[in-house]
């Protein structure tokens, strides 16, 4: 939290409020948030969709109008693609987060 909190001072510079400008300057704060749902995700079952065709994905064979829910907490806790995945690490996604 220290290095938030230090960004966060760095670029208000004793402002009280902090500008939309100001937001895009901190790379940081978006790690943190975006880390903090990749851990916590505000809805861990994503909303159902349905295959509009049949399909086949990872070997499985998935009929058109089948009904698909998305796991999201189970994508944000995957080892094969998260270093640490239990860990709370937003360093990792700094330069994601620096290209979107």
């Amino acid at each position: 939290m220290k290095k938030l909190q230090q960004e966060v001072a760095e670029i208000a510079q004793g402002r009280s409020m902090i500008s939309e400008e100001d937001l895009e300057k901190m790379a940081y704060l978006k790690a943190v948030l975006k880390e903090s749902l990749r851990l916590h995700p505000s809805a861990p079952l994503l909303v159902p969709h349905k295959s509009m065709q049949d399909v086949k994905l990872m070997g499985y064979d998935i009929a058109a109008g089948t009904q698909v829910i998305i796991n999201a907490w189970a994508i944000g806790r995957d080892p094969a693609s998260w270093e640490e995945p239990n860990e709370f690490r937003p360093e990792s996604l700094m330069c994601r987060c620096q290209m979107v």
